[in-house]
């Protein structure tokens, strides 16, 4: 299956969408809140928030902001240069 060039087609372009998830889950524990809590904060349901932490789904900036602000933390953008995940390649973008 991971040979198959339309899977690996979908798991790239799904890769944006799971570290978005990992982040929302990371931060959610970090808070000690629970998807109802967090979607509570962030005026958004939690099946919203379920969908976001299942990375199959593309993340809506918005509500990304919301979350950060119910957390009290700010969204911050990166854009990373393909194939490459250095520190010394990365532009930021803040918000």
């Amino acid at each position: 299956m991971a040979r198959d060039p339309a899977y690996r087609a979908a798991m790239r372009r799904l890769e944006p969408y799971e570290r978005v998830a990992r982040a929302v889950i990371r931060l959610r524990q970090e808070t000690g809140l629970s998807q109802s809590a967090l979607a509570r904060l962030a005026g958004t349901s939690p099946s919203a928030v379920s969908r976001l932490e299942s990375g199959q789904h593309p993340p809506n900036v918005e509500t990304l902001r919301r979350i950060g602000e119910a957390t009290g933390f700010e969204l911050d953008v990166s854009f990373v240069r393909m194939g490459s995940a250095t520190a010394a390649r990365r532009v930021r973008a803040s918000g």
